[in-house]
């Protein structure tokens, strides 16, 4: 079995008892990356988590929320990315009776939802410029106004947000105010990929695994992974990270016989070979004719990752890096070559 007691300089015995509950580490790297999580649980500033996707961030938003003085209020989670930019302000700030066409009631939003908690905002990059300015205003301020409403509402809530990619892409770009940045940004907290944090592999495939079987009524003692399986998990690149590992781990559970007591890498080098293959397949890259417009090299780009991704909209923006609604922006923009 693996050395799951080895810590770096970090003082991660302590840290990893203060966030046991919530994150399972023990690889240095995720030691670092977290080592200030429990301080900045006690702050009353904005935190801005960034990763890929599948590194834990809603754990680590919850993490700060549960360690620090707001534990008892409500943690109220909005995944930006996934409301339409017209329904996104109504839905954070709320709305009126009669505000607009549909607005039967009055709304109370998800700032009003947190008050006296943490409001964590997923995919914060995805944000349309209009709700950007409100969110700096509710920031600067503290109160919200909803939509058809003329009166300003008191909030106390302390916002955690998350994104993809460096948020500075988008300020270059013009995506993403740049005095929005700087006040999302007070605390700072960059996750590793799950590559990066090789001891952790075996670590959480071992315990998905168990938490896959038990769910699955199995009782007693369940089979687990031998020291060369989880070598053999250690040389995939996990592009889905922490989440791509559980959902591996969903499906062994589903193939291993109750007389089994431990699990060879056998049981993965059909699934991880096939899984190498398409990366490698993928890297060959995508032909791009030389006269190609950027609008046109998009499409191309875009097109590819969604036969990749059997035309999954979601899972294409995922493996380009950018959120669903953007995606659907430059299909809706570009025009085949």
């Amino acid at each position: 079995m693996e050395n799951t007691a080895d810590y770096s300089s970090v003082d991660q015995n302590g840290l990893h008892d203060r966030l046991s509950s919530y994150l399972v580490f023990r690889d240095p790297a995720m030691g670092e990356a977290l080592a200030d999580v429990p301080r900045f649980a006690r702050s009353q500033e904005p935190v801005l988590l960034q990763g890929e996707t599948g590194t834990g961030k809603e754990l680590v938003a919850r993490a700060l929320h549960g360690l620090g003085p707001r534990a008892h209020g409500p943690f109220v989670a909005v995944n930006c990315g996934a409301i339409p930019d017209t329904m996104l302000e109504a839905e954070l700030f709320g709305y009126e009776k009669g505000a607009f066409t549909g607005a039967s009631r009055t709304h109370r939003g998800r700032f009003e939802q947190a008050h006296q908690g943490t409001l964590f905002l997923d995919e914060i990059g995805e944000m349309p410029p209009t709700a950007q300015v409100s969110l700096l205003r509710v920031l600067e301020g503290g109160q919200v106004q909803r939509i058809g409403g003329e009166r300003e509402i008191s909030v106390d809530v302390r916002v955690v947000a998350a994104t993809l990619r460096p948020l500075e892409e988008r300020v270059e770009s013009g995506l993403f105010r740049q005095d929005l940045l700087y006040r999302l940004q007070v605390l700072p907290v960059q996750l590793p990929p799950l590559r990066d944090r090789p001891r952790d592999i075996g670590l959480l495939a071992r315990r998905f695994l168990s938490q896959s079987l038990q769910g699955m009524g199995w009782v007693g003692a369940t089979p687990t992974l031998n020291d060369a399986a989880v070598a053999r998990l250690q040389t995939y690149a996990w592009p889905g990270n922490v989440r791509e590992l559980r959902n591996m781990m969903a499906r062994l559970a589903i193939r291993v016989s109750p007389e089994l007591d431990e699990l060879g890498p056998d049981w993965f080098d059909t699934l991880l070979s096939s899984k190498g293959n398409r990366n490698r397949n993928a890297d060959q890259g995508v032909w791009i004719p030389s006269d190609a417009t950027l609008a046109e090299a998009e499409f191309l780009l875009i097109q590819e990752a969604l036969r990749q991704t059997g035309n999954n909209r979601r899972a294409a923006a995922k493996r380009l890096g950018m959120g669903e609604r953007t995606l659907r922006r430059h299909l809706n923009s570009s025009k085949k070559p």
